[in-house]
């Protein structure tokens, strides 16, 4: 009788802590997300200045896969008929006037770049991820104009919303998985662990459950602010996260906590890290077009990362959850966790091979002349 009495209560702690969690990211995430879009408004967000500016000679200006089309007319040497057209095309036919400005035409020419780039993208992880098409070219940035001054103005919306997204889910991911391991492993405190495994939790119903209101509103409102063709996938990882998490804390001290903390490291607090900061690399003043050697460093320092994390030392990782599960739990707690690790695997295959091409394709543009590239390789 106090044995299932103890057993209640345990239970109701642990679903208590993760309706917590849950409370807490569903509060985070919101505030993150204004936090940061506030910063870079306030900061990345200042006009084009015009002798910065260029407008397109075509319209609609070319946009093909791969390295952006540069806009070729300087405007300070645009003729008032060139400004004319370009200003007709964006305003959808309103007409422009000296008398407002080029200020306003090197804002429009801004927004008009960031959006050639968000079409491109968007077209490439759709061809990547939903149709698995092969040899893509992956779709770089333009030059910014005004680097981190204007970063923001030359920013088109949905990848602004992917900027926002990776900005909080990096502060997610050095919380989760790496302040509370690391401070489980200073300490040797439970408590620090447990918060770290609840938290995951949490976070990832929250995923969950914005992945679901996606399908069901038939618009993104998940954290992530990735293309449809995406959200798959994440559900996939978001549900196989909660059970490794959920599992870890139902062992109780049986669970090899200093182990789970090395998967914490090299899954989350590092590796996915990481490829998030790249992909705010990628949009921003530090990409490859402004800071080529910038963004190879990343490149070659994910890469590594995941080589040696999501390859060599995750098949140690593999074995030992594996071997573990089976020891305290037989066949039935060994298969499910063999099996999840199964599908990180497969998630990890895919991640090393994206920074792979990734940082070929940086390398080559980096090292090798423009002109002496390939029309494939541009």
């Amino acid at each position: 009788m106090i044995i299932e009495i103890s057993r209640s209560v345990l239970h109701a702690i642990a679903l208590t802590n993760i309706l917590f969690a849950v409370i807490f990211w569903a509060l985070a995430l919101l505030c993150l997300r204004v936090f940061f879009e506030v910063l870079a408004r306030t900061f990345f967000s200042k006009n084009i200045p015009v002798p910065f500016a260029y407008i397109p000679s075509q319209i609609p200006h070319p946009n093909p896969p791969g390295s952006a089309v540069p806009f070729e007319i300087p405007l300070v040497e645009a003729t008032d008929v060139q400004i004319h057209r370009f200003m007709h095309f964006r305003q959808h036919g309103k007409a422009w006037s000296k008398e407002d400005g080029l200020g306003i035409v090197a804002m429009t020419a801004a927004a008009y770049k960031g959006e050639l780039y968000e079409e491109r993208l968007s077209k490439w992880i759709d061809d990547h991820f939903r149709k698995r098409l092969p040899k893509l070219r992956y779709p770089y940035v333009a030059p910014h104009w005004n680097s981190w001054s204007s970063f923001w103005a030359e920013t088109g919306p949905q990848v602004r919303r992917m900027c926002i997204a990776s900005m909080v889910l990096i502060v997610e991911h050095l919380m989760t998985g790496l302040v509370l391991p690391a401070l489980y492993l200073y300490s040797g405190e439970v408590v620090y662990f447990e918060m770290s495994m609840y938290g995951e939790i949490g976070y990832q119903i929250v995923s969950i459950a914005l992945i679901i209101a996606s399908y069901v509103l038939k618009r993104d409102v998940t954290i992530e602010q990735m293309h449809s063709a995406v959200w798959p996938l994440l559900l996939i990882h978001h549900v196989s996260t909660v059970f490794l998490c959920a599992l870890g804390l139902g062992l109780g001290d049986l669970c090899p906590r200093k182990e789970v903390c090395g998967f914490l490291f090299s899954l989350l607090g590092l590796t996915s890290t990481l490829h998030y900061v790249g992909q705010i690399l990628d949009f921003s003043p530090c990409s490859q077009a402004n800071a080529p050697y910038v963004r190879l460093t990343n490149h070659l320092i994910a890469l590594v990362s995941m080589v040696w994390f999501r390859c060599i030392y995750w098949f140690k990782i593999a074995y030992f959850a594996i071997d573990r599960a089976a020891e305290i739990g037989g066949y039935a707690t060994a298969i499910p966790v063999g099996l999840v690790l199964l599908l990180f695997t497969a998630f990890n295959a895919d991640f090393i091979k994206f920074h792979v091409k990734a940082t070929i394709g940086c390398w080559k543009k980096t090292i090798i002349p423009e002109e002496k590239l390939t029309t494939k390789e541009k």
